[in-house]
């Protein structure tokens, strides 16, 4: 998880001019929601490598959202946000303000759940091993049987991803 994360942070950071200090950088996060303790964790993972580095670390919480995460990147680039990490409460919805954030010129990183958007660099694991795993796990324990299978969100493509592992 370590490496995901910083390699989120690095990718956002690289995607900047090189001449800009990192100490002049500041990075807006667009979290979906803190509902699940993994985006906790992320996110103060997140902020310890950027303050560490000397950027600025600027967050906004969707609260699950997608209309709220829309006036959450806007509100982040006025602040002043050099770059942008997307976790995205829609995959869909959220393409006006990753457009608005590429064409001011601000990288997007899509943490986690897929932006369409050629710009957005997209950052994951490999959802679909993970389902194969979990599979797996399941069959191990009960190799016969009626399963169910709860993909998650239909606005989350990693959903999909993970169904078909």
């Amino acid at each position: 998880m370590k490496n995901v994360l910083g390699a989120a942070v690095a990718a956002t950071l690289f995607s900047l001019s090189i001449s800009t200090a990192i100490a002049e950088v500041t990075v807006g996060v667009s979290w979906s929601n803190f509902q699940e303790e993994r985006w906790k964790t992320d996110e103060a993972a997140i902020k310890s490598t950027l303050e560490a580095l000397g950027a600025t670390y600027l967050s906004a919480d969707a609260q699950s959202s997608a209309a709220k995460q829309l006036t959450d990147v806007e509100s982040l680039i006025a602040n002043g946000a050099d770059a942008l990490i997307i976790l995205a409460q829609d995959s869909d919805a959220i393409g006006p303000a990753v457009q608005a954030a590429v064409d001011e010129g601000i990288p997007v990183v899509g943490y986690d759940r897929l932006i369409e958007n050629p710009a957005a660099f997209y950052l994951t694991f490999d959802n679909k091993e993970v389902g194969r795993l979990q599979a797996q796990a399941v069959f191990a324990v009960q190799p016969e049987g009626n399963y169910v299978f709860i993909k998650g969100s239909a606005a989350d493509p990693n959903a999909d991803f993970l169904h078909s592992g």
